[in-house]
């Protein structure tokens, strides 16, 4: 295969050489996000520095003029906020957070250019189909060696685990979307017999997902599955569909005979959902959701008082006070205030004013709307638009130094996949 597709790249031309580079460099990056950190940063980076002369070439000496696509600028836009944020407050108490802006913010300064040149070239780059192949076998491979390694450190240690993040919730946000990006890619570009290989991969999904005790990455995971499967289940012939609710029945009989490490801790967590909200309203704050609760009304009250933006040291200052006096000192949430207030746009939003959450919010529309419009019927970008907004509104994402990069390049990823050369054998 290696042999194969080393003569594809060499035949083609250096537009598609280029194109292919591009690919396999940003498949490389996304599946080594949660097993190396070092390995995927010194990809994006590669791929950066490439975009960049790229882009600086085509728009200076070859075309001489600059291009609006608006996802690109828009990540260009949401770099910028968080840089000129930094350089605009003081932070003495609490530089960290000043730190993950400044970090995060260049980084998707750089990744605005990988978008620019892709769509740029949606309708003149074309990948090879064993190119694409290729890199759908190192994402798959990355996915399942981090499934078994994280499975059985938890089976070892019975700990909640963090998948190479800092927090069991945001390795846990980002590895639903890798599984949803893996599916996807076995089903319409990879394997003509996708679904045996696809529900192995769902439902080590929904092992790891269990081990990091992430109630809204659980339930997001479990409704995208069976509305994916109960889809696919209608569209397969009777054969198919003898094989494929066979292969479903043994997995889940599977699952309720081996999964007592697991869904007894899930289950839980997934019922004290309700009691933590009930509990907040009945005074008791010092949960897991009252703690969000607290956060975000003192986020909201601290914008109050600067609409135009502050620093972390004045943001934190105002919401303790307000924590202290209206959530009785709700612990959990002067715990996380040192961090962010699981919330993006009520976190940019305290810190950065009414201009940064605008610039959060479009973000957010554009990643949700825009892909329609450059590709026909693009609803594979729904498996990265809904997670992130749904995941942005419990938790902070783009408070993270690597997360972000992570989403724009499996945007660039699901952009790619436009190009392909040849069409995927049809599916049974």
């Amino acid at each position: 295969m290696i042999k194969n597709l080393i003569s594809e790249i060499k035949t083609s031309s250096f537009d598609d050489k280029l194109a292919s580079v591009f690919f396999l460099f940003i498949t490389i990056s996304i599946s080594f996000f949660m097993y190396s950190g070092e390995i995927t940063r010194n990809f994006f980076y590669i791929t950066t520095y490439i975009a960049v002369i790229y882009v600086f070439y085509i728009s200076l000496r070859v075309e001489k003029k600059i291009h609006f696509y608006p996802i690109a600028w828009v990540v260009f836009s949401l770099g910028i906020s968080k840089l000129l944020w930094v350089i605009l407050t003081t932070n003495h108490q609490y530089p960290l957070i000043a730190y993950h802006y400044q970090i995060s913010g260049k980084r998707l300064i750089l990744a605005a250019f990988i978008l620019y040149a892709i769509e740029h070239n949606m309708h003149k780059w074309k990948i090879p189909t064993l190119t694409v192949r290729a890199g759908i076998s190192i994402m798959t491979l990355l996915f399942i060696t981090i499934s078994v390694i994280r499975v059985i450190i938890y089976l070892k240690t019975g700990e909640r685990i963090k998948i190479n993040s800092d927090a069991p919730t945001s390795g846990a946000y980002t590895f639903t979307i890798f599984s949803l990006l893996v599916m996807y890619s076995l089903k319409y570009h990879a394997l003509k017999h996708y679904r045996l290989i696809c529900l192995i991969v769902m439902t080590m999904t929904f092992a790891v997902l269990a081990a990091t005790e992430t109630r809204s990455a659980i339930m997001l995971f479990t409704l995208v599955s069976a509305g994916s499967v109960i889809y696919d289940f209608s569209k397969s012939s009777n054969t198919s569909k003898i094989i494929y609710g066979f292969a479903i029945a043994s997995l889940i009989i599977a699952a309720v005979i081996s999964g007592h490490p697991y869904y007894n801790k899930v289950l839980s967590r997934i019922d004290n959902l309700h009691n933590e909200v009930t509990s907040y309203d009945e005074g008791n704050r010092n949960t897991s959701v009252g703690a969000r609760f607290s956060m975000w009304r003192a986020g909201i009250d601290a914008f109050r008082q600067h609409p135009f933006g502050q620093s972390a040291d004045s943001r934190n200052a105002l919401a303790t006070t307000f924590i202290t006096q209206h959530e009785g000192g709700n612990p959990e949430a002067l715990r996380n205030l040192q961090f962010h207030l699981h919330n993006d746009i009520i976190d940019t939003m305290s810190l950065q004013g009414i201009l940064g959450a605008i610039i959060m919010v479009l973000f957010f529309a554009v990643l949700l709307i825009y892909p329609f419009k450059l590709v026909p019927k693009g609803y594979e970008f729904l498996l990265l638009s809904v997670p992130v907004i749904y995941f942005s509104q419990g938790d902070t994402q783009f408070y993270n130094r690597e997360t972000p990069y992570f989403i724009v390049l499996v945007l660039g990823y699901l952009l790619m996949l436009r190009m392909r050369s040849h069409n995927p054998l049809k599916k049974q």
